[in-house]
């Protein structure tokens, strides 16, 4: 009986240290319950978002790109327009597609600044809208959406040009173009960031560049109705031209003889100028055709009917000159 009782008090005894043996490795590997883990949390972001992020300056960058392209036709527009034309700009392809017609009327400047000059200044405030944007997209969509409107009006008066004059300038297309695809941008940038939009609201957020551009043309205004020295008088030339019966056949939607009447300037009222288009004011076309004027402009010195000599196209002032013998 004492052995069995031993035997049961040795069981439990080893028992005993088998739970306290468990106990202890289990207070070593698990953590206390009362200390928790603090690790710094980051927002996860999705390969979505950073998609949509991406996306979100895509509209910016094709303004700048657009602009960058405007920039360029509009100064060589306006190259075009002070170049002196000896073999004609390089969009002239015919009477009723010329750069130079349309570029060179007397509806190419609003207060003796180049109409292209303005082309030039409109884009260079997209593209600072555009830059800006990058960071605060909210804040610069609705400013750039009123200022591809104000673009529109360009287009339309440029369209309104050509329409009278009856000529298309290619590369004012090209602009126009331009204009219009970033009007679309910019509606459907505003439209995504679900912007409202109030005439009101467009004019406060645009003012600051109104009237910042505002002064610019301002600027460009003065500066070009500035007289540097005196302008050289061909009065006597245009006179002695006329005297010695040499006349000019022209067609009002011919760019060189707008090139021409620019070269000569007032003094071009003393000039006799034979209007071949019959859609043209005083036009003579019969006397034209009778001529064989193929080419505008071209100057026939002619007494008594009798054709003494001819030359077709555009020609400096040197040449007519040369041409008339008129060396005053």
């Amino acid at each position: 009986m004492a052995k069995k009782k031993s035997t049961v008090q040795s069981r439990q005894k080893n028992k005993n240290k088998t739970v306290k043996k468990q106990v202890q490795k289990a207070s070593i590997t698990s953590k206390p319950a009362d200390k928790v883990s603090i690790s710094p949390q980051f927002p996860q972001v999705s390969s979505v978002q950073t998609k949509e992020n991406r996306t979100s300056k895509t509209p910016f960058v094709i303004f700048i790109i657009l602009s960058l392209i405007g920039i360029f036709v509009s100064i060589y527009l306006v190259y075009e327009h002070y170049a002196p034309v000896t073999a004609g700009s390089g969009c002239d392809f015919s009477e009723n597609i010329s750069c130079t017609l349309v570029n060179n009327s007397i509806y190419s400047e609003i207060f003796n600044v180049p109409v292209s000059l303005f082309g030039v200044i409109w884009f260079v405030v997209l593209i600072l809208m555009s830059w800006l944007a990058f960071s605060k997209p909210d804040k610069y969509a609705l400013p750039i959406l009123t200022w591809n409107l104000i673009g529109l009006l360009s287009v339309i008066y440029l369209i309104i040009i050509e329409f009278i004059l009856g000529a298309i300038c290619p590369y004012c297309t090209v602009v126009h173009i331009i204009i219009i695809i970033s009007l679309i941008t910019s509606f459907v940038v505003v439209k995504k960031q679900k912007t409202p939009v109030s005439v009101r609201t467009m004019i406060k957020t645009t003012k600051g560049w109104l009237i910042g551009s505002a002064a610019v043309i301002i600027l460009f205004m003065v500066i070009f109705n500035i007289s540097f020295g005196e302008k050289e008088n061909y009065d006597a030339l245009a006179q002695c031209i006329t005297a010695k019966h040499i006349n000019m056949y022209s067609s009002f939607r011919c760019g060189f003889c707008a090139k021409t009447r620019a070269m000569f300037d007032d003094s071009f009222q003393y000039i006799n100028e034979i209007e071949c288009h019959p859609q043209g004011k005083n036009a003579q076309v019969e006397r034209c055709l009778a001529k064989k004027v193929d080419i505008t402009p071209t100057w026939i010195q002619e007494e008594n009917g009798q054709e003494l000599k001819r030359q077709a196209g555009f020609m400096t002032i040197q040449e007519l000159r040369d041409f008339s013998g008129c060396n005053v």
